[in-house]
């Protein structure tokens, strides 16, 4: 009997050395499966944050082109406007290197709005609509470089340029939607012939 109850002694001390080790051993696996998802999130977060960094560079890139891009046809309006003298084979010429790149880099209201500004202006329209069209020109291109959420008007950006904006009863609601400033003028732009 004595045998058996130090075969069982030994055993429970046995027993007692492999809890301890079992009960140490829980908290070293789990700082080990905690080091390895640190790490890994780690990573995935310093991927994430080169992906953004990339995406801001293109976004930078893009932004300077679209600069690039409607300078020169901004000026050259501006010019128009202006009553400035240009030369015919230049203005052609400025017009087209526009209509080349701004299908590419342009927004969709940017493109829209060329076009409407450009179709009217072959079709003898009403100053007011010529206005009207050239400030929803350079409103877009605002909006498509950056300016998503302005809240510029035409009447903001011609007042800038016409001094007796809000006096001219022809200017004044250079706001409203082109239909009725078209309706007003009686002249039909267009691309809405049918």
């Amino acid at each position: 009997m004595t045998f058996g109850l130090a075969y069982i002694a030994a055993g429970n001390s046995s027993l007692g050395w492999k809890l301890s080790l079992a009960v140490a051993a829980v908290p070293a696996f789990a700082s080990i499966v905690a080091a390895i998802i640190a790490a890994r999130a780690a990573r995935h977060a310093k991927r994430a944050e080169l992906s953004a960094q990339h995406l801001r560079d293109l976004e930078n890139r893009i932004s300077e082109k679209k600069y690039d891009v409607y300078k020169p046809m901004i000026n050259l309006i501006r010019d128009m406007l202006d009553r400035r003298q240009i030369d015919e084979e230049e203005m052609r010429s400025r017009i087209s290197d526009f209509s080349t790149w701004v299908i590419i880099y342009g927004s969709d209201d940017a493109v829209r709005a060329f076009h409407d500004f450009m179709q009217a202006a072959y079709h003898d329209p009403p100053a007011k609509v010529l206005m009207k069209l050239y400030a929803d020109f350079v409103l877009a291109a605002r909006r498509d470089m950056g300016y998503a959420d302005t809240g510029v008007q035409q009447t903001h950006f011609l007042g800038m340029r016409i001094n007796d904006l809000y006096d001219n009863s022809l200017l004044r609601n250079v706001n409203a939607p082109l239909r009725e400033i078209c309706q007003e003028a009686d002249w039909q732009p267009p691309w809405l012939r049918s």
